[in-house]
């Protein structure tokens, strides 16, 4: 996981990077645009993969004849689906009322014409967890996606620096297989296995795209309900929890999916794996949702600037949400990793339709009460998910409740500081950035503090991200 962890963190700073000099380049309305437009292609993306990264990482048994179908398919369904998205751009831009909504669907069209050259090579190293060779990969890639952005914005090119840097990165991305996963290409095309494929890509599909449906309903609904402007301002306070969910959660999940599918077909003690992540996610994810409740004004303002103030009750709300949403962030990955994707797929469609009607309800009250919404929403998928997780011993409440109690210590410990700063209202109106270094630095120590008080199992993972950097280090300068 060290790995990971240190691929995440590279591609989380310069994400961040990326998306705070941006905010101060363009306005909520340019980021608005491409905003919608990203959520209509991440729809999209849900049926282009039809799960088969996933089925590569789970299958108990693969041979060549099933990589070349896995390919094969994966190629057909994104070049249909890129024509689609291309033909189709110029009527969803008339739907929006936005030239450039039409302008971004073309560039981003084009990115699936491209995916499965990498996206096959990609799951493969995944499955044999060659997290060495993936962490050059994405960095390349994540490095730059956001130089690119940062560049084009800078030279006027307004939302189209977004889409042309998701080009760019997917170009990386591809050029990475060529040379670190130069084992695992595909060698020739075939249809030889395309039922077993067929069908747990059916299955899989119907999850993932009622998964993105909800996690894109409120940009989708927003755009044309209250205005790109909205839009921009919802998807900014979005921001931070995203980039958090892409950047950092994305380790964890990274590691965990191939690892509770090799746990479970080799040990059959998966849930005691999942158990030991969620107290990884949680000790990390708690303090940080917390946090971003809690400094939420100086975070938009320091960073983004004051056209972007009145997204901090948006955060606030969406922070709260994905503290709740933790508890189930990886619920999904296990549950496929055992092969019962069709109860995965009954949660995601129960919840995920509930987060559509309460989202468009919500609109009819504004931006904020679509922020807020969230939070039920997380709450009904999270009971939804405990149900069919208790049918595991490993997992029953009274067990990970006992297990979560270092992760509530951690999270006391990391917001005890800022929420004295925040609380001191001179402080924070007279020198802001001064008050704000200082609840960062005062979070992070009584983060650091936390997890020793409470010996929690994240501290011995974080020793060895350092022995790792350190040890890379020293074999550099030597």
């Amino acid at each position: 996981m060290s790995l990971s962890f240190v691929q995440q963190f590279v591609a989380f700073v310069f994400s961040f990077g990326s998306v705070t000099i941006i905010s101060r380049l363009l306005t909520p309305s340019e980021v608005g645009v491409f905003s919608i437009a990203a959520g209509l292609v991440a729809l999209i993306h849900m049926l282009r993969d039809f799960g088969v990264s996933e089925y590569v990482i789970q299958a108990p048994v693969l041979d060549e004849s099933l990589v070349r179908t896995v390919f094969t398919m994966n190629l057909v369904i994104a070049w249909c689906l890129g024509g689609i998205i291309v033909a189709a751009s110029g009527a969803v831009g008339t739907f929006y009322a936005d030239i450039g909504v039409t302008r971004v669907l073309r560039v981003l069209g084009a990115v699936f014409f491209l995916l499965p050259f990498g996206t096959t090579a990609m799951a493969l190293l995944r499955r044999d967890m060659e997290f060495g060779k993936l962490t050059k990969i994405r960095i390349g890639e994540s490095v730059v996606r956001s130089c690119t952005a940062v560049v084009l914005a800078y030279a006027g090119f307004s939302y189209m620096s977004m889409a042309w840097s998701a080009l760019a990165g997917i170009l990386v991305m591809i050029a990475g297989c060529a040379v670190w996963g130069w084992p695992y290409r595909v060698r020739g095309v075939s249809f030889s296995h395309w039922k077993s494929v067929l069908h747990f890509g059916s299955n899989r599909t119907v999850s993932d795209l009622a998964s993105q449906l909800g996690d894109q309903s409120a940009n989708l609904v927003i755009g044309k309900m209250l205005g790109m402007t909205d839009a921009g301002l919802f998807s900014r306070g979005y921001g931070v929890v995203n980039m958090y969910r892409t950047n950092v959660l994305g380790a964890i999940g990274a590691v965990s999916f191939p690892a509770f599918a090799r746990e479970h077909r080799e040990h059959a003690t998966a849930p005691d794996l999942f158990l030991r992540a969620l107290v990884y996610t949680t000790g990390i994810s708690w303090p940080f949702f917390a946090c971003g409740v809690i400094l939420a004004y100086p975070v938009i303002n320091i960073l983004f600037g004051d056209q972007w103030d009145a997204a901090v009750p948006l955060m606030r709300w969406l922070c709260f949400a994905a503290f709740i949403g933790t508890l189930m962030f990886q619920c999904n990955r296990f549950l496929v990793a055992l092969g019962r994707v069709r109860a995965v797929t009954r949660v995601e469609v129960q919840y995920q339709t509930a987060r559509v009607g309460i989202t468009i309800a919500a609109a009819f009250y504004g931006v904020t009460a679509v922020a807020a919404s969230q939070v039920l929403v997380y709450i009904i998928a999270t009971v939804l998910y405990c149900r069919k997780m208790r049918n595991y011993d490993a997992l029953a409440v009274r067990k990970c409740a006992r297990a979560l109690v270092p992760s509530i210590v951690v999270t006391l410990g990391a917001c005890a500081i800022p929420a004295a700063v925040v609380l001191w209202p001179e402080l924070m109106a007279r020198h802001m950035l001064f008050a704000f270094a200082m609840a960062l630095v005062g979070g992070g120590a009584g983060w650091l503090l936390g997890l020793a008080v409470a010996r929690h199992p994240l501290l011995g993972e974080l020793k060895r991200v350092v022995s790792h950097v350190s040890s890379r280090y020293h074999l550099v300068r030597g």
